[in-house]
């Protein structure tokens, strides 16, 4: 089955297309097509309940967990133990990467990049990397990126290189390599080819880090014209990245206040967004260092 329209659909953010081609489909048997499926009805807050098979069931048991303010992961381990899956392993990891235990997930990934079951694998890597970067471990990112496409470059298809392609471009974003050349170009193609909320914030986190605040802005104006704001479901998905590159914005242009601002709205819609957490943390670490040296 040609899954090439799916994936680059859904890692662009078109949901709704994902949903569409699997709808052409009928009832969905096939794992690859179901597991994007609902990963696509998550993103908008569509997920339908009482699916009978396996994916589906850890699917609602993972919903269940980001809806819990105590992160209880219990269920979702006992339902995705003992599944040769690594779509279920996805889940547990992204789980438990979202509840804080960082080493866990990693090694849940690594679990299921080395069992031997292809199908999968590529999504568990750009996981592995998503949660190494996020938790300043670029060069267990490097690594796991490395050890992976030297062993499998010549055997990946195309639908799973568009996915090693966005791994590495995060690397390489994290890491601050190519950064106005080949990895500042794949994001402009994505944000020409697929002009979607997804695609224009990664090409937004390109010009901030270049320092190009005319271009950003640019692209801040083009996000909040009726074209992009007339998609609720986007603006809602995206809102707080969106907010976060505002403030990041305001700050390089010297508006302090505008990005308090900006820094109280990202708090009132996500408080915990990692940004504003970020910002506190740096914020506690450096008052201490002037009680320190006041003292």
């Amino acid at each position: 089955m040609d899954y090439f329209t799916v994936k680059q659909s859904f890692y662009n953010g078109l949901y709704e297309k994902v949903l569409e081609e699997a709808s052409k489909l009928g009832k969905v048997e096939d794992v690859t097509i179901k597991y994007y499926q609902l990963r696509s009805e998550l993103a908008l807050g569509q997920l339908k309940a009482g699916g009978d098979d396996s994916l589906s069931q850890a699917f609602a048991l993972y919903e269940t967990f980001l809806k819990d303010s105590k992160h209880d992961l219990s269920k979702l381990e006992s339902h995705v133990k003992g599944k040769n899956c690594l779509y279920h392993l996805n889940l547990l990891a992204s789980a438990q990467a979202i509840k804080g235990d960082v080493e866990e997930s990693l090694k849940t990934c690594v679990e299921g990049i080395d069992s031997g079951n292809e199908v999968g694998v590529p999504d568990l890597l750009l996981l592995a990397i998503e949660v190494a970067l996020l938790n300043n471990k670029a060069s267990t990112a490097s690594t796991m990126f490395e050890n992976y496409t030297s062993t499998n470059a010549d055997s990946l298809s195309s639908e799973d290189e568009l996915i090693i392609n966005l791994a590495e471009s995060y690397i390489k974003f994290a890491t601050n390599v190519d950064t106005s050349s080949s990895n500042f170009y794949h994001f402009e193609e994505l944000a020409q080819t697929f002009p979607t909320w997804k695609s224009q914030l990664g090409l937004l986190n390109l010009q901030l880090q270049q320092g190009n605040t005319t271009e950003a802005q640019s692209i801040v104006d083009l996000l909040e014209s009726e074209y992009y704001s007339k998609n609720l479901e986007a603006v809602q998905l995206y809102k707080g990245n969106f907010l976060a590159n505002k403030i990041t914005l305001a700050i390089m242009e010297g508006e302090k206040s505008k990005a308090e601002e900006l820094r109280s709205e990202l708090k009132q819609f996500v408080p915990n967004h990692g940004f504003n957490k970020s910002h506190e943390e740096l914020t506690s670490k450096f008052d201490e260092i002037v009680v320190k040296y006041k003292n």
